[in-house]
């Protein structure tokens, strides 16, 4: 929290990565809405889309999911976890 104070901008240190440890830690709807705002913030950052891509496949939303990995890659076509994310979707 403290970098927020520090720079309440920054998506990438503050809002993906609180959202990679609320996720871990079993909280999904926190980590969708530091996603959500790290999104709200650079709908350019490709890391947040794939990061709530998997609290919704956490969650069962699969569809949505798939919709997060798509843009993902839409944003950066050479990031092989968005990949790997999707493809674990997509054979369930």
């Amino acid at each position: 929290d403290k970098v927020i104070e520090l720079d309440p901008t920054n998506s990438r240190a503050y809002y993906t990565i609180k959202g990679i440890v609320l996720n871990d830690l079993g909280n999904q709807q926190e980590a969708l809405a530091c996603y959500d705002k790290a999104i709200e913030l650079d709908p350019t950052n490709s890391r947040a889309y794939n990061g709530k891509g998997n609290v919704l496949r956490v969650l069962g939303e699969q569809q949505e999911a798939l919709a997060c990995y798509d843009k993902a890659i839409e944003l950066n076509p050479t990031n092989p976890t968005a990949y790997t994310n999707k493809g674990n979707v997509l054979r369930v």
